[in-house]
């Protein structure tokens, strides 16, 4: 099955410049966080006359019922990845549309249609898939530019991942013309390591940065929108929410984690890439080592069994094997194992 969620997607210098356009007398309400809706109304101070929900941090379907869109004919989410889809799981649960403004290059939340689901002690719970309607994506390159490198940063790697967990999935290439599609896109995610993404282009933000924002937020998110199951997460988003479990991994963003489980999952492939992707993430600053996250080898048990039982619910190519699976933990437990 293909499934595509957005209408329009915009990444411009100017994009928030056509938003009222793009309302069109419509009621309001919106869903924010906290810098990322001030940048947005410095350059449109006008936002702030619409009803206002302050995002709380964490997507849980708690969060999602509390938006009270009574009256309200389009709701507008302006944030990072959790704060988008909370705003897509209370918009399709309302049946209202929705005009997403990312605030963040962090993840391709904007771009999917699905919503990755938390418990209230911030640990996973669930990814839903939904048919849900995103009018618009709306990129300031002037919101983006001023945002936190670390969540693009981070974002770039889970981009990233898209190539490495499709083709653990479906191989190189498919006889399906939706799956081959997300190879291909996923292939492209994957060459942005070839780029200077170093904080100073990302301030700079030139042609490359835009290339890669543009993977990160919209790309990313079709590599699964052609693929589905095909194409989507495999074992390196397993490993995160395994991670998820332990606090002293929530500190660390999403794409630091599902960095560290692409390493466990390519050394599950005995892939020749292991040590160009290993050498790439310490350059870019992410955990390459559980002692690094916080963990020690006492947590190995734990973190085996959680990645098993979120694996069975995956298309993938073969069951795992808990044992080889404990081996790569403990060797990835501390640098000097390596």
């Amino acid at each position: 099955m293909i499934r595509q969620a957005v209408l329009e997607y915009n990444h411009a210098d100017d994009a928030l410049d056509r938003l009222d356009e793009l309302i069109g007398g419509r009621r309001v309400h919106v869903l924010c966080g906290q810098s990322g809706y001030e940048a947005v109304k410095r350059i449109l101070p006008a936002i702030a006359d619409y009803p206002t929900t302050r995002f709380r941090g964490e997507c849980t379907d708690a969060e999602a019922a509390r938006i009270d869109l009574a009256h309200t004919d389009v709701l507008i989410a302006i944030g990072g990845g959790k704060l988008v889809d909370t705003a897509k799981l209370a918009a399709v649960e309302r049946d209202i549309p929705l005009i997403v403004i990312p605030t963040l290059a962090s993840n391709c939340a904007a771009f999917t249609p699905l919503s990755v689901v938390y418990r209230e002690d911030g640990s996973y719970d669930r990814y839903d898939v939904f048919r849900v309607i995103i009018e618009r994506v709306i990129v300031d390159a002037r919101v983006i530019v001023s945002s936190p490198y670390d969540f693009f940063r981070a974002g770039v790697i889970d981009t990233v991942a898209k190539h490495y967990e499709a083709r653990y999935l479906s191989g190189e290439r498919s006889r399906d013309a939706g799956v081959n599609s997300g190879l291909v896109l996923a292939e492209q995610c994957g060459r942005l390591v070839e780029l200077d993404l170093s904080e100073a282009a990302f301030r700079a933000y030139g042609e490359d940065i835009r290339f890669a924002v543009d993977h990160v937020l919209a790309i990313g998110g079709a590599v699964g929108g052609f693929g589905d199951a095909g194409t989507r997460v495999a074992v390196a988003h397993a490993v995160h929410n395994a991670l998820s479990q332990f606090v002293t991994t929530h500190a660390f963003l999403h794409g630091d984690k599902v960095g560290f489980g692409l390493l466990v999952q390519e050394s599950l492939r005995r892939s020749p890439d292991v040590d160009s992707l290993h050498s790439w993430l310490e350059q870019v600053g992410a955990p390459t080592t559980l002692e690094a996250l916080g963990l020690s080898a006492d947590d190995i048990p734990r973190l085996v069994a959680s990645v098993i039982g979120e694996t069975t619910l995956q298309q993938l190519p073969e069951p795992l094997n808990s044992d080889y699976l404990k081996i790569i933990f403990e060797n990835l437990q501390k640098t000097i194992y390596r």
